[in-house]
């Protein structure tokens, strides 16, 4: 769970970096914030179980850590950022789908699979913003 809420925060900072940047239309800033909205509430749902069995929640990093560790600053047009974006949530929606088989709790099996379709829906709007083609294949996550 831990490994997800990391995921979460990177997503949070993703998106409020790109916001920030001047790069964005102000209709691609609106859909960015709906998603960084859905990346909150998976960030505190996540937060919440991490407490409740006793764990403490990992902190977020800074921006200028996501910055360089994502290569933010490689971004030179909304095209990139969308595109960048739709490559986060494909990762995302990968993690969750590929741990769910693993996680023994039924509930927090679950959360995984509402976080994953949650990640793909994001996925398949900004791969589409992006120009990206429909896939041609089933089994599109792990």
């Amino acid at each position: 769970m831990q490994g997800a809420l990391a995921l979460e925060h990177e997503g949070i900072a993703a998106y409020k970096i790109a916001a920030g940047s001047g790069l964005l239309s102000p209709g691609t800033i609106a859909v960015a914030s709906v998603f960084l909205g859905h990346h909150e509430g998976h960030r505190d749902e996540l937060a919440k179980l991490i407490a409740q069995v006793g764990g403490k929640p990992v902190e977020p990093k800074s921006n200028a850590d996501y910055i360089r560790d994502l290569n933010i600053a490689s971004l030179k047009s909304e095209a990139d950022v969308v595109k960048f974006a739709a490559g986060l949530e494909q990762g995302a929606t990968n993690a969750y789908v590929g741990q769910i088989a693993a996680l023994r709790d039924p509930k927090i099996a679950h959360l995984f699979a509402q976080l994953g379709t949650d990640e793909a829906v994001h996925w398949a709007l900004l791969n589409n913003a992006a120009g990206g083609s429909v896939p041609k294949t089933a089994f599109l996550f792990a």
